[in-house]
């Protein structure tokens, strides 16, 4: 484990050119395990779709003075909170749950981004509660899906929760056959299939000028991709829909065989906060959840939230 002694600037600036809101002081573990083939994924993910981040821009709104002002304040508080944590453990706390309001705010708002969901992750990990830390680094991760640091931090509030649950293997094969579906946003993923779709039918029309192989192996590269990309949105857009992904975010969860209080339960163990789970149904109040292990059970919605996929983005600048 080892302790960030730096802030990074709360402005900076990505490969795509947008601006976004960042405070970096939190606790991170590196883990160790399946690095080598994580790096050879960040490689090749990223060879993927630098360029078509490179050349498309992104539509960026300002935010009112309010918003930047709830900003800066939530810096300054998560700032004195890090500084605090030594000395005053119960005041360094209360300053992190502070600076996580405000940072929910801002979001309420309208205004998101990765770093800011990345933000308030790292506020509620420093405040205790790893069920919506892991929450809020997992909707990051959808808009920042290579962020090391994230990821990280991520690792770092998922060692932390009391309810250890295994990837089933299916679960973990799939993962790793399809990471490209797995470590990329959505809009990447439609952005490179575009460029795909637009490559095919540019090849096809200069098919004159080209050797006749060439133009077969070229378009059925592009045809395929295209193809493997437009299933890989559907599927995440089914997903979102029909089979969320979320997070437990209260203490002592029980899981029901029903979607009722009279049902027995289907664990002798409550759940705690932190646990992943995909909605399998809802009825009422009630989800069918499916945890990693391929168990299942009922909960009540109240004890966990969804994690939704926003893509708006927002500039803040500096003072």
């Amino acid at each position: 484990m080892r302790c960030l002694h730096q802030l990074r600037q709360p402005i900076a600036k990505d490969t795509t050119g947008e601006c976004f809101l960042v405070c970096n002081h939190t606790e991170k573990r590196v883990a160790r395990g399946d690095q080598h083939n994580g790096s050879k994924r960040a490689f090749f993910v990223t060879l993927l779709f630098s360029i078509v981040a490179a050349s498309t821009p992104t539509l960026i709104a300002a935010p009112t003075s309010e918003v930047r002002d709830d900003f800066e304040r939530a810096v300054d508080e998560y700032q004195q909170a890090y500084d605090l944590q030594s000395s005053e453990p119960v005041q360094a706390r209360q300053l992190f749950r502070s600076a996580a309001q405000r940072f929910e705010s801002i979001i309420s708002s309208g205004v998101t981004n990765g770093h800011l969901e990345y933000n308030l992750g790292n506020c509620h990990l420093q405040a205790g509660d790893v069920g919506r830390a892991i929450l809020h680094y997992r909707r990051a991760q959808r808009l920042s899906p290579r962020d090391k640091m994230l990821a990280e931090n991520l690792a770092e509030a998922r060692s932390r929760c009391v309810t250890n649950i295994e990837l089933s293997r299916r679960s973990a094969v799939l993962r790793n056959l399809f990471f490209w579906h797995y470590d990329t946003s959505v809009s990447e993923r439609t952005r490179i299939a575009i460029v795909c779709y637009v490559g095919f039918w540019m090849v096809l029309m200069l098919r004159n000028l080209m050797q006749r192989r060439a133009i077969i192996v070229t378009s059925i590269v592009l045809a395929f991709c295209t193809l493997s990309l437009g299933a890989s949105l559907a599927t995440s857009q089914w997903s979102d829909r029909n089979k969320a992904p979320g997070v437990i975010t209260s203490l002592d969860v029980i899981v029901r065989k029903g979607p009722s209080p009279s049902y027995s339960r289907q664990f002798e163990q409550p759940l705690q906060p932190g646990v992943e789970f995909t909605i399998h149904e809802k009825r009422g109040s009630w989800w069918r959840i499916d945890l990693p292990d391929g168990n299942t059970g009922w909960i009540e919605s109240t004890n966990a939230e969804t994690i939704p996929n926003k893509t708006r983005t927002f500039l803040i600048e500096s003072a």
